[in-house]
């Protein structure tokens, strides 16, 4: 027996090495593999180790976000979560590597009830030039900095001069994209620089264009707000300083009178056949206005009155066939009828201005308007979505609830929405939608 026992001792120490060389070691390493992310959504760092190639796939595309989508070697996946406003969720990023998978688990509270998100909006602005070395075709980027920094004041309600109605914080924040659609950091975080062959370009056919060359420049709208910038055309009755297109409303109870009806909750750019978004005159986008001054083509003023439309309001003054309808869907914002204001208050209150060496008390009278709807109440004008001579600084409480509808169900604007329905990509083709927007002149 001892005999026997010396002679297979080897053997089965043998078969143990053999076991143990024969037990691979693993494609790859993952830093961490569970996360419970806060409901304002998280950007979430995670560091993969291996020698293979890999990729990531999020298996819940319309709240997780992986980027990059691939790779070989070590690196850094990004998962980035948007803010949860519905109910508590759960989701995955798969990995795969070297024929394994592993799956990063995200559990997701929701916003608690009776608390309002914070949005915040990514903006890519697109810079259309043909001559690169003109500074009112190829914009700066601190230029488009500083003045985004001045919308998002308005919009934080920090208004500038006093009186009127109260100033109203939109709980929004307006930022530069630092990634591109692929989750590539951008060098210039929020600008990309396009060379165009055509300049100025008639801004009301390129808000109406199907043209891919046009179509193609627009971001995924569902996670970006697309500012284009180039020099306008001149048009017969005026300079036009910015258009934008109004958003859409999803039919039934959730739909936001006055803006076009659409069946889906969840859109594509692919949807549309026409390029949805913002576009600013370049040639005015260095304009900005002097303390104690007044200046109707100041640039900043101008990129938050654009993005108001964007996100569903209306010009405060009348529109419409009748001039003297209440024509904004906001009882807080008295109407007045533009035509008889430009004929009388607004030229006699220009001509003194000019008279008196831009003397700001000459200007004054033209910052008041009689209500149509009560020629016996006067009143004067803060709103930025009154683009006549106006201190421009502020919104009213029911402009402030229809941005908050819009960025809350509304299909094709960022963020995360109240609704969870959603809609399989299209198979028939562009839907049938009529092209709204809303122009800006300069006085």
């Amino acid at each position: 027996m001892k005999k026997n026992f010396i002679y297979l001792f080897p053997v089965l120490f043998c078969l143990i090495l053999a076991s143990c060389k024969d037990d691979p070691a693993p494609a790859f390493t993952l830093s961490q593999g569970t996360f419970d992310v806060a409901s304002e959504g998280e950007i979430l760092n995670i560091e993969i180790q291996t020698t293979n190639e890999w990729t990531a796939t999020s298996l819940n595309k319309d709240w997780c976000t992986v980027y990059p989508g691939k790779g070989v070697g070590n690196g850094t996946i990004k998962i980035e979560v948007s803010a949860n406003i519905t109910q508590d969720r759960t989701g995955s990023v798969a990995i795969y590597c070297n024929g394994e998978q592993t799956n990063i688990n995200i559990s997701q509270k929701a916003l608690p009830a009776g608390q309002e998100l914070t949005y915040r909006i990514p903006l890519i602005f697109h810079v259309l030039y043909k001559d690169q070395n003109d500074p009112h075709q190829y914009i700066p980027t601190d230029l488009i900095k500083e003045v985004l920094d001045k919308v998002n004041q308005y919009y934080d309600g920090k208004t500038i001069h006093t009186g009127g109605d109260p100033t109203q914080d939109i709980n929004l924040d307006f930022y530069l994209a630092e990634a591109d659609e692929e989750g590539n950091a951008l060098t210039t975080p929020g600008v990309e620089y396009v060379s165009w062959n055509t300049m100025p370009i008639d801004c009301e056919s390129f808000m109406s264009s199907n043209n891919a060359n046009v179509k193609n420049i627009l971001w995924d709208m569902n996670k970006y707000i697309n500012v284009m910038l180039y020099n306008f055309a001149e048009v017969q009755n005026g300079t036009i300083l910015g258009i934008s297109h109004l958003p859409l409303s999803t039919q039934g109870k959730n739909y936001l009178e006055g803006l076009q009806s659409v069946e889906y909750t969840h859109l594509e750019n692919s949807d549309l056949g026409y390029p949805q978004c913002v576009s600013i005159n370049s040639l005015y986008f260095d304009e900005y206005t002097p303390e104690g001054f007044y200046n109707s083509a100041d640039a900043a003023v101008t990129l938050a009155h654009e993005l108001g439309h964007y996100l569903g309001l209306h010009h405060a003054f009348n529109e419409g066939e009748d001039p003297n309808a209440d024509s904004d869907y906001c009882t807080d914002t008295p109407p007045y009828n533009r035509s008889i204001y430009q004929q009388t208050v607004m030229l006699s209150a220009y001509e003194a201005w000019q008279k008196s060496d831009y003397d700001m008390s000459a200007l004054l009278p033209g910052f008041q308007r009689t209500n149509s709807l009560d020629p016996n109440e006067t009143f004067t004008s803060y709103n930025l979505m009154d683009y006549e001579i106006s201190y421009s600084d502020r919104f009213t409480q029911e402009q402030r609830d229809r941005m908050r509808h819009v960025l809350e169900y509304s299909p094709l604007i960022p963020g995360p929405k109240k609704t969870t329905t959603t809609r399989s990509k299209m198979t028939e083709g562009v839907l049938d939608i009529p092209v709204i927007y809303k122009i800006c002149y300069k006085h």
